[in-house]
């Protein structure tokens, strides 16, 4: 996701079997698809809070056939504009379409007015929504204006976002890259690599092979996001993902 924003409204622009943890199917998959560029394992898509409210359902049904994407990530917090308020239909409609996984991310600042308090008004909007999802990427990268300068309050703020989502017992993974990382939270942050990462490098290579997932003490990765312009994505403007 490349962010474009202010601290008024920092914006990100950028999935669960019904009975376990999408990270953890994604380690297990046994499951192959012959997708995009010929290369085996599951594809997916992502998509900004703005995009995901233009989605039809007949879009949502083409990505999933003619595409042949089985995992969507909807983005649910768009930092300072807060939830995206269309995130409950997306869902449904992504379900609705036969799409194996569903997850969120969420793209949470410190300097855009976001807390704890913003992690609490998300996981009672799914509930509320009976949303049925199967984790929370939480989105770690830069915006001009988003953060401290302080790379250690940067790093506390991202724990303390990750042990909220703890007391509501939600699954959670990270998103961020070798680039923004550093820059965000600061290379000696290394206090979540006990959960899984999806990491960016937009070289168009499904493959971990790059290695570009080497920071914040992660060994593994668990998703790619190697595309910001996914093909077969029928008139949608999506990133692609995938894991293998």
């Amino acid at each position: 996701h490349n962010t474009t924003t202010t601290t008024q409204g920092c914006a990100s622009r950028k999935t669960f079997a019904a009975t376990m943890p999408f990270w953890v199917s994604v380690l297990s998959a046994l499951a192959l698809c012959a997708c995009a560029y010929g290369s085996p394992g599951s594809f997916g898509v992502d998509m900004s809070s703005g995009i995901s409210k233009t989605i039809t359902q007949e879009q949502w049904n083409c990505m999933r056939t003619h595409g042949n994407y089985s995992f969507a990530i909807i983005e649910g917090w768009q930092g300072g504009y807060g939830i995206n308020s269309g995130l409950a239909t997306a869902i449904d409609r992504a379900w609705a379409a036969k799409f194996e996984h569903v997850d969120v991310y969420a793209f949470m600042c410190p300097n855009c007015h976001n807390s704890v308090s913003s992690v609490d008004e998300l996981v009672s909007y799914l509930k509320q929504h009976n949303s049925r999802y199967g984790m929370i990427w939480l989105d770690i990268e830069q915006c001009s204006g988003c953060w401290s300068s302080s790379m250690t309050a940067n790093c506390n703020f991202v724990g303390s976002l990750v042990q909220r989502y703890h007391d509501h017992g939600v699954n959670i993974g990270l998103y961020s890259s070798e680039g923004e990382w550093p820059q965000t939270v600061g290379s000696a942050c290394r206090s979540f690599n006990r959960y899984p990462l999806w990491y960016a490098h937009y070289d168009h290579v499904p493959s971990f092979s790059d290695g570009l997932y080497r920071f914040g003490g992660w060994t593994k990765p668990a998703i790619k996001q190697f595309d910001d312009h996914a093909e077969n994505s029928c008139g949608v403007s999506v990133d692609r993902s995938w894991y293998p």
